[in-house]
């Protein structure tokens, strides 16, 4: 992705949950960034705090790949201290925090990914749509196919059953 010299102005707004609007930063090589303040109103807790976890799990959260330093994006207008997180990071950092808030954005960052995840394979190639058939016609209620269904509800003993059935089908599926 080529980054334009207003970087911070390329911010994208997501709503997580009513009252709740995100900013994420589009990026070719994560699909999205998040800078820890925006990481910090989602899961309802203070950007120190989102901080902590970093600096309290470096085994958990890797540089690279849960987060990236605002200083690897050229001609950005973020900090050049600014911490970004990847969709990776951003989940991993929800097993931390505790709080309602983190739950609805765990939610949202799950719900995210997996939209995202369902339009590739295994192999991160992207799926093709199926595309659908001109009219399909085998599953069409014919007169001989009505008459057909017909005499077979006939066999039916239940009375009651018989007759919402034949009802359904007299009034084209409709109760």
């Amino acid at each position: 992705m080529t980054h334009g010299k207003n970087e911070a102005s390329n911010l994208l707004p997501m709503t997580v949950s009513e009252g709740l609007t995100v900013n994420i930063l589009p990026n070719q090589q994560y699909e999205y960034l998040m800078p820890s303040k925006e990481v910090a109103l989602g899961y309802g807790v203070t950007e120190y705090n989102i901080r902590q976890h970093k600096l309290q799990h470096p085994d958990e959260l890797k540089a690279g790949k849960h987060f990236i330093s605002a200083v690897s994006i050229p001609n950005s207008d973020l900090p050049h201290n600014a911490i970004l997180w990847t969709k990776r990071g951003i989940v991993r950092l929800g097993f931390f925090i505790k709080s309602e808030r983190a739950k609805l954005f765990r939610d949202w960052a799950e719900e995210l990914i997996i939209k995202l995840d369902e339009q590739r394979d295994l192999f991160n190639q992207p799926i093709r749509q199926k595309e659908l058939p001109g009219s399909r016609k085998h599953n069409r209620l014919t007169q001989d196919r009505m008459i057909s269904i017909l005499a077979d509800v006939c066999r039916i003993d239940d009375r009651e059953l018989r007759l919402s059935i034949t009802n359904k089908l007299m009034k084209g599926g409709q109760a």
